[in-house]
């Protein structure tokens, strides 16, 4: 999810301050996830403590850590400040998984290479870029590796592939990209192949990210854990992008992402990304539908159709 400097740099004024955008914000997501027949989450799993258990706790509370991050709601993992990237596996959907980190800045260095490779636009898909080549491609865009996304969100075999890719060419890790990878490991002993899994992020508060902003972030990545870790969904998206988008609408919206630093010609991401910010991004910082090419009435049918026709 690029930041709202893009936005701001368009001429968009900051018009909805914290308050209102709280009030449409984790709740009004959740409403309608609930109430307009998107489908029904797996089975909750047992549910440990939030916090991480330190030498001297219980077996239980270790063997909790053992085999899986804690469970939190979205309205914990917003409520959670930590100095460490920490992850989180979501209540409401117990496969999408929440890397909560510090600032903007822990969590560049966790996700931007993987961002390269999967879906920025003009860099290779078929190996990992080095720090140096990284480097150049996040200053071509005029961002800062703080920046370069505000939040993240990826499947879980794309972040293996990543991994491996890495492997493979001997990229030396960051300590974040590390810790990164230790969790899809241990994510995945939760969650087998061929299961899917999605991997989200979020930035903690700073000077960059208001409260506001950080709730706005990750309602929006949660947004694409749901099409990562839900086939019917993701295909019910497919559908409504396909049949009831019309072809100007499709080009407007590849056009606003492909401003926003995405790979246009990724079909994938592009009905992703236009799902996630139509019905899961209440800060206008980050998303109007003028941005898109759309009038507030032709927006509202099309979060209709997202919403209403998907699969239960």
């Amino acid at each position: 999810m690029p930041g709202p400097s893009a936005v701001r740099a368009r001429g968009v004024p900051l018009i909805l301050g914290a308050a209102a955008i709280a009030a449409v914000g984790v709740a009004g997501g959740v409403w309608w996830w609930r109430d307009s027949g998107v489908p029904e989450p797996p089975p909750k799993p047992e549910r440990p403590s939030l916090s991480t258990p330190a030498p001297g706790t219980t077996p239980v509370q270790r063997q909790a850590a053992a085999l899986g991050p804690p469970i939190a709601t979205q309205a914990e993992i917003l409520a959670h400040r930590t100095s460490a990237p920490t992850m989180f596996r979501l209540d409401a959907n117990p496969r999408i998984f929440v890397a909560d980190f510090p600032n903007l800045d822990r969590q560049g260095a966790a996700f931007n290479r993987t961002a390269a490779l999967v879906e920025k636009a003009g860099l290779p898909r078929d190996r990992v870029l080095d720090d140096t080549e990284l480097a150049a491609a996040i200053a071509r865009t005029g961002d800062t590796p703080g920046t370069y996304y505000y939040g993240h969100n990826y499947r879980g075999r794309d972040l293996e592939r990543f991994f491996a890719l890495a492997e493979r060419d001997g990229i030396r890790l960051t300590a974040e990209e590390a810790w990164l990878r230790d969790e899809v490991a241990r994510i995945r002993r939760l969650v087998p192949a061929p299961a899917e899994f999605a991997v989200v992020s979020v930035p903690g508060l700073e000077e960059r990210v208001d409260a506001a902003m950080r709730e706005a972030i990750l309602q929006h990545e949660i947004g694409h854990g749901h099409f990562f870790a839900d086939a019917r969904f993701a295909e019910h998206v497919g559908q409504v992008w396909r049949e009831t988008f019309t072809e100007d609408e499709r080009a407007a919206f590849r056009a606003f992402l492909a401003r926003e630093g995405y790979d246009p010609g990724i079909e994938e991401v592009m009905m992703n990304e236009a799902m996630a910010y139509l019905i899961f991004t209440p800060d206008p910082r980050f998303f109007q539908p003028a941005h898109a090419g759309l009038t507030d009435d032709r927006a509202d049918r099309l979060r209709a159709a997202l919403r209403e026709h998907a699969p239960r």
